[in-house]
């Protein structure tokens, strides 16, 4: 399935959601697909999901997503027992799964998921129960409006190909630079 085509799915029912985004492609695709100033594109592999969960913690009223790669979650796999031990309600973990490290290594260096590490059954057996593992787009449609609308923790693993690499839709301009996105971002949590 299409990266692009998934994060707009999820651009639709986004919502006004707090949104943090691991680095690569999918800010890009965000971007162009919904931009709100809620939202931090480009963090650093292996932090987004956990800063979502202290942005969820300090907001239990307000939705907040977390859009993650495969790379950044093998790298921070401890923050799945973290997210189960806190298990609010509010938060949902999106992984793009394409079985490479695309940002750093341009797809040439496959990560442990492309030899059978499973992220969604990882995050169930840290106590995570609402982890599911999509390979269709409709099926990807149907998981993430679940998620937006029903109570969390969630977390989504959406096996993407590579087919967005060459999508005239990928790696388009942010709106705005990363140190004034950051600005927007307190701005926009302050008026929640």
């Amino acid at each position: 399935m299409n990266r692009i085509e998934c994060v707009e799915a999820f651009a639709r029912v986004r919502n006004g959601a707090i949104v943090i985004v691991s680095p690569g492609f999918t800010g890009h695709e965000l971007a162009a697909a919904e931009h709100d100033d809620a939202t931090l594109y480009n963090m650093e592999m292996g932090y987004a999901a956990p800063m979502c969960l202290g942005l969820a913690l300090a907001n239990p009223a307000q939705r907040v997503v977390a859009l993650e790669g495969d790379g950044s979650m093998l790298m921070a796999l401890g923050t799945f027992a973290t997210l189960a031990r806190y298990a609010v309600k509010n938060l949902t973990i999106v992984v793009f799964d394409n079985g490479a490290y695309l940002t750093t290594g341009s797809g040439s260096v496959a990560s442990a998921t492309a030899s059978g590490a499973d992220l969604a059954a990882i995050a169930r057996a840290a106590g995570l129960a609402c982890s599911v593992l999509v390979e269709d787009l409709a099926v990807f449609e149907r998981a993430i409006a679940r998620a937006m609308a029903e109570e969390g923790p969630w977390v989504i693993v959406a096996k993407v190909d590579g087919s967005d690499r060459s999508d005239p839709r990928a790696r388009g301009g942010f709106p705005n630079d990363v140190v004034e996105q950051s600005v927007l971002f307190q701005l926009a949590l302050r008026r929640r």
